[in-house]
């Protein structure tokens, strides 16, 4: 499956999303450390995660953190900071639907803002992928844009229109809810609106 970022360029995709978010941690990942003891937490994978807010953070609050991401020039962002700040996070490069990693060796998964980047006809196969390398009772923290008011998305987004059918994809792929399926607004662009979800492998 050929991947499509920002404007269709890697290095361009890269700079564009570094200098929108650069490494303050999302939501997800804040609940991710408020719910988790790392000391009895195993791997937290960050998949998708660009250059690594989220998975450099999590390392920094004592988790075992993975991040996996196909663009390369994120992941010269993530290991160069992680150099720098001494952190020891597992860089992967690599993308869904198909992830180098063994069954149920995960513990949680913090799906970020990724699951819009995947094309419709491979959202399910990915989260299936997802639940494959969590542990049983595993946790996935997911989000995925749903519309922008009164702007157009770019090309390469494929967001999830409706709450029902971000909920029936994880259901489809294995996952059950924990919780009530919550629609977000981005705290620095109010216009983008998005679901996100905590779910639980289901056994």
């Amino acid at each position: 499956m050929k991947l499509s970022y920002v404007r269709d360029l890697e290095q361009e995709g890269a700079e564009f999303w570094f200098k929108r978010v650069r490494w303050e941690p999302s939501e997800a990942a804040k609940k991710i450390a408020q719910e988790n003891d790392p000391e009895k937490t195993g791997y937290v994978a960050d998949i998708g995660g660009g250059h690594g807010r989220e998975a450099l953070w999590l390392a920094e609050q004592g988790f075992l953190s993975i991040l996996v991401e196909p663009n390369k020039y994120s992941l010269r962002y993530a290991k160069k900071r992680a150099k720098n700040k001494r952190l020891n996070v597992h860089l992967i490069n690599a993308a869904l639907p198909y992830l180098p990693m063994r069954s149920e060796i995960i513990d949680v998964v913090d799906f970020y803002w990724t699951l819009h980047q995947i094309p419709d006809e491979h959202k399910l196969e990915s989260l299936k992928e997802i639940y494959r390398i969590l542990k049983p009772q595993g946790t996935l923290y997911s989000t995925s844009f749903g519309y922008w008011e009164g702007h157009t998305m770019p090309s390469s987004i494929h967001p999830i229109a409706k709450k029902q059918t971000f909920l029936n994809l994880h259901v489809s792929a294995g996952f059950k809810p924990r919780g009530k399926i919550e629609k977000r607004t981005d705290s620095t662009e109010s216009y983008e609106k998005f679901w996100y979800g905590i779910f639980q492998k289901n056994l």
